[in-house]
């Protein structure tokens, strides 16, 4: 029996080391997700870039030390560019494995790339960096960002921002072949038929309690919400700086609390878009993670395990398909004052900033 020299057996085994390294790189590269794009919209000094920054974060927080390492400014400053658009990036992963991502070694799988626009008029500018492929649609989320430290301007913000959206993606589904075009607003549409409110686990009580209105458990899509227009991409409205409602407890903003509720609820029904408030400060950082979470719910189709969480003046959370008529004319008729929504936004919430000195007369 012919015997293996000693260079014939270390070639054998540098081909089986090289087979295996190949088999492992295989399987790493069909494990990865694809990528994912946000567009995401909110006039200067929202709290866009803050709230990006809190989701790399979240998702991983060695890339973000790097990147706050590279940007060089102080601990909790960040920075606020006039830019026609900007981009940003922050990791996506299993929303589950926290544990890992705080692993010195751990690498997100895919990347949520981020466009950022503050003003309506580049929208072109937009558009042209923006993919036209079903492919890059399928995982693709548009987040408005409202502000709630100036509640006024919300409302205002968040029409502009929908019809710059209803422009957009219209032009974008023009060139996709009608198949693509039905498959992507059914994929949207099914999201909210098929809502049901998650099973309640240890860890999602410790997350946050289940949706209470009247103080009674509500059933998810119990009625059947009715998607109005349909995107094609999930639609979520961030409002930021959440704790700006505790400013919302003064004699002269009695009530505001709930009419922002209202009307923001009954906007966002039309397009069956998520609401999540948000708070990123130095030392307290509120629903990042559940933000973080409902988006790899939407792109990557991981489970959803928080239900909706209200009602709430700064940590309100209400998922797509949560929302019906009935819901929302059930909050209307409790409103203060009674006028439901027959008065506009505006008129109930009022600017509190000094009004502008008079131009000097000559």
């Amino acid at each position: 029996m012919r015997k293996h020299t000693q260079h014939e057996e270390e070639g054998q085994a540098g081909d089986g080391a090289g087979l295996w390294e190949s088999i492992l790189r295989e399987t790493a590269t069909e494990a990865r997700s694809p990528d994912a794009h946000m567009l995401l919209l909110g006039r200067p000094g929202v709290g866009k870039r803050t709230l990006v920054q809190s989701l790399l974060q979240h998702a991983c927080p060695k890339a973000a030390t790097a990147d706050a390492a590279v940007d060089g400014l102080p601990e909790g400053k960040h920075h606020s560019r006039a830019v026609a658009l900007d981009y940003a990036y922050f990791g996506a992963r299993d929303p589950a494995a926290n544990d890992e991502a705080s692993a010195n070694d751990f690498v997100c799988p895919s990347a949520f790339s981020v466009v950022i626009l503050e003003d309506a008029k580049h929208e072109g500018l937009l558009r042209s960096r923006l993919s036209s492929t079903a492919e890059a649609l399928r995982h693709m989320v548009a987040v408005v960002c409202l502000d709630l430290k100036e509640p006024w301007t919300m409302m205002e913000d968040l029409r502009s921002w929908i019809e710059l959206l209803q422009r957009l993606m219209s032009d974008v589904f023009q060139q996709l072949e009608l198949g693509d075009q039905d498959s992507l607003r059914a994929r949207n549409a099914d999201t909210l038929s098929a809502y049901s409110e998650p099973k309640i686990t240890d860890d999602a009580t410790a997350a946050g309690e289940p949706a209470t209105e009247g103080d009674q458990q509500q059933p998810g899509n119990d009625a059947g919400a009715v998607l109005t227009y349909n995107l094609g991409i999930p639609l979520i409205v961030a409002v930021t700086r959440a704790d700006g409602a505790s400013a919302l407890e003064t004699q002269k903003t009695v009530g505001w609390s709930e009419t922002i509720e209202a009307y923001l609820r009954s906007e966002c029904l039309s397009y069956g878009a998520a609401i999540v408030y948000t708070m990123v400060q130095a030392k307290n950082v509120s629903n990042v993670d559940v933000l973080y979470e409902y988006l790899m719910h939407r792109i990557y189709d991981f489970p959803l395990k928080r239900g909706a969480n209200l009602p709430s003046r700064d940590a309100l959370f209400i998922p797509s398909g949560y929302d019906t008529q009935a819901k929302v004319d059930g909050i209307v008729a409790a409103m203060p004052g009674g006028h439901g929504l027959e008065r506009s936004f505006e008129s109930v919430v009022v600017s509190l900033e000094p009004p502008k000195p008079a131009p000097p007369q000559f």
